[in-house]
């Protein structure tokens, strides 16, 4: 069977691929039957447990949101506040073959144990190439078989065409659709091409650390307020990061149980604090308090607009607009919808089932007999600091452009050829939303391991370039340089450096995992 599965921050979400039809996968819990599988682990006596094996858990420490904890981190890098020492990597990888097992034991979609599962995978369109790279890489070691990578605004918008226009494949007047996707952690907002059954990104705005778990914080906060204003004894430093993470477990659970019409907000703390009560907050206040992060994701969606005229598309001609299409669970959080409503009207739409519809897209992606063709974007900007001439700085060169669109059925590929005066190539490379007026690096800012490369053919056998002094001629030394920039579909970047005068070369593939070749 195929799968589309949102690995998200909250909730992991499956969606089956059976014979036309797209069903969510329902799994057997402890608290009955629920259509996702929470994201969380506990850790206990030298042990990680996951998702509703570790929801009800007491007496342990619990890692809420494991996407957004690894969201920052590399593959190899130890996850912080983990006694059982795990790599992001491994994280991941043990949370997914949880995910593999509740499919296999404990789901509706009837799957043997030793059947393939191939799987539609998302990540946010903000997502940095080694955000990438992790969630293929843990997916294929939990024992799935990635078929591709969308960005999640991108599934989304697929099952937007397949509720809204009458089926995916079918032709529709609507030309585009404008993604607003504001999940547990991240925030994403695309303008995806409805045009001609090909769904294209045509420009992403996202921030990588916004989204239920923030409205969660600012919730806990004010309760903790609300109870010292009350007389109550709340002693904040015996608050641990496991009753931190139950807490805002509360919060949450608080928050999703409002809706528009909600004055009030009850957050019992004595379900983790002993001697703590139900604390009960105004919503107008808890809203105001969660009104500036609202607003920063309009921003981006005010920027997703401005730059449609560059496609031909006419903003404020509300017929070309499918709809401003709203997904992820934090989207059902009053206030979001009320901002948004007043803003932007009868263009709004909820989706179906807000916290589903990239998993549903994605599982629609995956059915071959869909009918649906995707072109993805670059969304981030990827770029190299070089030595300037002599006595100059550093001077930044922009690779890959946000918003390049990839050929159809093929990788991106660009060259850089040069011939060098160092002895060694040392290659700063970041990535970054935003390049500023005089195309420097801007916005959120994700910088990579240096890379090294022997300019000299004396130095081609060296593993550690970086403890060998770099020496500079006044003429080029060793020969003609060539970079090559290989952008897949997925997202994954390959770098490959050679030196065409004296035929060697290495290749780098993000996270830099470097291969020599003669």
């Amino acid at each position: 069977m195929r799968l589309g599965i949102d690995f998200g921050t909250t909730r992991t979400v499956v969606a089956g691929c059976v014979k036309g039809r797209y069903p969510v996968a329902q799994f057997e819990t402890p608290k009955g039957y629920a259509d996702y599988l929470p994201g969380i682990a506990f850790a206990h006596e030298g042990n990680l447990e996951y998702g509703w094996e570790s929801s009800s858990e007491v007496g342990g420490r619990t890692l809420r949101s494991i996407k957004r904890v690894v969201g920052q981190l590399r593959p190899d890098d130890m996850v912080p506040g983990l006694k059982e020492q795990r790599a992001a990597l491994d994280l991941v990888t043990e949370y997914l073959s949880y995910v593999r097992r509740m499919l296999i034991e404990r789901s509706n979609l009837q799957l043997d144990a030793d059947e393939p599962l191939d799987a539609m995978v998302a990540v946010p369109a903000n997502s940095n190439t080694g955000q990438r790279y992790l969630t293929v890489e843990a997916f294929n070691r939990a024992g799935f078989h990635v078929v591709g990578m969308l960005n999640e605004p991108t599934a989304a918008a697929i099952e937007f065409a397949h509720e809204n226009l009458g089926g995916v494949g079918r032709r529709s007047p609507k030309r585009y659709v404008v993604v607003y996707d504001l999940g547990g952690g991240t925030f994403d907002t695309s303008a995806v091409s409805l045009v001609d059954r090909r769904f294209e990104l045509l420009r992403t705005e996202g921030i990588g650390a916004l989204g239920g778990d923030d409205f969660d914080e600012i919730i806990l906060t004010a309760a903790i307020e609300q109870a010292q204003s009350e007389g109550r004894e709340v002693d904040c430093g015996l608050i641990d990061s496991s009753m931190r993470s139950r807490l805002l477990e509360l919060c949450r659970e608080a928050k999703e149980g409002l809706s528009p019409t909600s004055r009030k907000l009850l957050v019992d703390l004595g379900q983790v604090l002993p001697g703590a009560a139900t604390v009960v907050l105004d919503t107008s206040e808890v809203y105001e308090r969660c009104q500036p992060l609202i607003d920063k994701t309009i921003e981006l969606l005010d920027r997703v607009f401005a730059s449609l005229a560059g496609f031909g598309i006419d903003a404020n001609n509300p017929r070309e607009l499918g709809a401003i299409y709203l997904v992820g669970g934090a989207t059902a959080f009053p206030p979001v919808g009320r901002t948004l409503r007043r803003l932007y009207r009868r263009k709004i739409l909820m989706a179906p089932m807000p916290h589903a519809a990239t998993a549903v897209g994605l599982a629609i992606a995956a059915d071959p007999d869909s009918g649906v063709f995707i072109r993805e974007s670059v969304t981030r900007n990827f770029g190299v600091w070089r030595e300037g001439e002599a006595g100059r700085a550093k001077v930044f060169d922009p690779i890959l452009l946000k918003d390049t669109r990839a050929p159809d059925d093929a990788p991106i590929v660009v060259e850089r050829c040069y011939w060098p005066v160092h002895s060694i190539g040392h290659l700063r490379f970041v990535e970054c939303t935003d390049l500023d007026e005089a195309g420097q690096p801007a916005g959120d800012l994700t910088p990579w391991a240096n890379l090294y490369f022997p300019y000299d053919p004396a130095l081609a056998a060296v593993d550690d370039l970086s403890q060998v002094p770099v020496a500079r001629a006044d003429y080029p030394v060793g020969g003609e340089i060539v970079e090559t920039y290989t952008y897949a579909a997925d997202g994954s970047l390959t770098i490959t450096v050679q030196n065409r005068s004296h035929g060697y070369q290495r290749r780098f593939v993000v996270p830099w995992r470097t291969e020599n070749h003669p």
